[in-house]
């Protein structure tokens, strides 16, 4: 009985400190709704054909509550609360390297540079076959990241099967405090165009932005391409902080509206710009979200920067983060991002259409010198719109899944160490590839791989660059060859101000 009054008052907190909820609401009385909810819970565990867990069938309900409201409202046991953290925070104890499940085997995807991981001399495509003399063969993937994470300073050992090498290997590794960088990479395109990659808002987003800008200028950056692509988001105030680079003080970047009042809020610049009349090119796609749609969305806003890509994904709501008993919580979706102009970045389904129907939307005027009018019905639409890569062959996503890449090349590196920069993948090494991938499992014919072959040879010269000099390597070739980047980096190099941007873009 005590434990059945624990879940309902576990019940009770949760419907009140979400909600707020009186004892009489217009739908009913909340509390004769939980009584029943405890008749009920009390009857299946009693009576059911087999034996179940109550507090599994409690969090259950109130993820079912919570899936009522909209898919970022979301209950967070203890594990998804400390990933979330982890998220936000952008660092952890442990390792420092990438790991997932390839032909059922833990493996070693990448290192990070200068981590433990890294420095010890983990390759792609490790094998990672026990764990502080754990066997690792039925290990879930959850339950051996936690046990190579830990406090930082103590040590674990990880047993490791190479390719070419006969018997397993042992690591002694010292867990360090693991930084997850948003900034990825930063560097040159030329002598004046700086090119940044930012994966995501945490924490850190917006000081390592101001680094690489800084790093950019004094290199002889004068023009600037931000990569917002893939970037889902992440903390308000960073997006801000990330903005705030763009402007010059008191400049409205974002606005966030909800039912509380405490929800409604205006965020202003508050730093001198460092690029405010410079050359400046966001690049988004359907999977920029968030805290990425907020920069693009001010930057278009007040004419200081060009979008160019694809419409954004269109998620225009606040999330709060409130902590409940025993280290979970709930993520409520509090209020709605706008624009300086005053658009609603949450998008409607409607939107993709909104290209072809204008009609659809609302007319909002941007706030800088040009005052353009443009139509927007959520997201963020891009100034110019540029046609998404080909969809992957099926072939090459199955090579990818097995972590066929990964192996080839760390197994290449290893063959050729005299490999030097600019190497291209030839006829005989993709004939190599593809006997290879045949040993490993894949069923394919000729065809189905002479038809792969120009986004078999991207990546093999992506995977072995990345393999040989690190995530620098990665970039030089990716940046060479990337088409949105191509496309940008042409219209920079006519340009020296915004306007002529502009001007160039035929943008009015």
């Amino acid at each position: 009985m005590r434990k059945k009054k624990v879940l309902i008052a576990v019940i009770i907190v949760t419907f009140l400190a979400v909600f707020g909820l009186r004892a009489a609401t217009g739908s009913g009385n909340v509390y004769q709704l939980l009584r029943t909810f405890n008749k009920i819970l009390q009857q299946v565990e009693e009576s059911y054909v087999q034996k179940i867990d109550p507090v599994e069938l409690v969090r259950a309900a109130i993820r079912g509550m919570l899936s009522k409201l909209d898919p970022h409202s979301v209950y967070l046991t203890q594990k998804s609360y400390e990933e979330l953290r982890i998220h936000t925070k952008g660092e952890y104890g442990g390792l420092g390297f990438t790991v997932g499940k390839r032909e059922g085997v833990l493996t070693v995807i990448l290192p990070f540079e200068d981590t433990p991981a890294y420095r010890a001399g983990l390759q792609p495509g490790d094998k990672i076959v026990m764990i502080g003399g754990i066997p690792t063969k039925d290990m879930e993937l959850d339950e051996a990241v936690q046990k190579m994470r830990g406090t930082p300073g103590t040590q674990v050992t990880l047993t490791i099967e190479r390719e070419g090498i006969d018997e397993p290997m042992d690591y002694t590794l010292t867990r360090a405090i693991i930084e997850l960088k948003d900034v990825t990479y930063s560097g040159l395109i030329g002598s004046d165009i700086g090119y940044i990659r930012l994966v995501k808002f945490s924490e850190d987003a917006s000081e390592e932005m101001r680094q690489a800008l800084d790093s950019l200028i004094k290199q002889g950056a004068s023009k600037f391409i931000l990569d917002l692509r893939q970037n889902s988001g992440g903390l308000l105030l960073q997006a801000v902080g990330v903005a705030d680079n763009f402007f010059s003080p008191r400049k409205m970047i974002v606005s966030t509206k909800g039912r509380a009042s405490r929800a409604n809020r205006d965020y202003y610049s508050t730093r001198p710009a460092k690029t405010e009349e410079l050359p400046l090119i966001i690049l988004v796609d359907g999977a920029s979200a968030s805290a990425s749609e907020i920069v693009a969305g001010a930057v278009q806003d007040w004419d200081v920067g060009l979008i160019i890509g694809d419409t954004t994904f269109g998620k225009g709501s606040v999330q709060t983060v409130m902590p409940l008993e025993a280290g979970e919580a709930v993520k409520l979706t509090t209020a709605r991002y706008y624009t300086p102009s005053g658009r609603c970045i949450d998008r409607p389904d409607t939107v993709k259409y909104l290209i072809r129907n204008p009609s659809l939307g609302q007319t909002f005027t941007t706030l800088g010198p040009l005052k353009r009018s443009f139509v927007s019905n959520g997201a963020i639409v891009p100034d110019i719109i540029l046609e998404p890569r080909e969809k992957l062959p099926s072939l090459f996503i199955e090579i990818y899944k097995n972590g066929l890449f990964m192996q080839y090349g760390s197994k290449y590196v290893r063959e050729h160490p005299g490999l030097s920069k600019g190497f291209k993948v030839g006829t005989s090494m993709l004939e190599d590839f593809k006997s290879y991938i045949r040993t490993k499992g894949m069923e394919f014919t000729d065809s189905e791989f002479d038809s792969t072959k120009p986004f078999i040879q991207e990546h093999l010269e992506l995977q072995i660059a990345e393999d040989k000099w690190g995530t620098k390597g990665k970039y030089e070739v990716l940046l060479s060859r990337d088409p949105w980047i191509k496309e940008a980096t042409a219209l920079l190099s006519r340009a020296i101000s915004v306007q002529e941007l502009f001007t160039v873009a035929d943008i009015k």
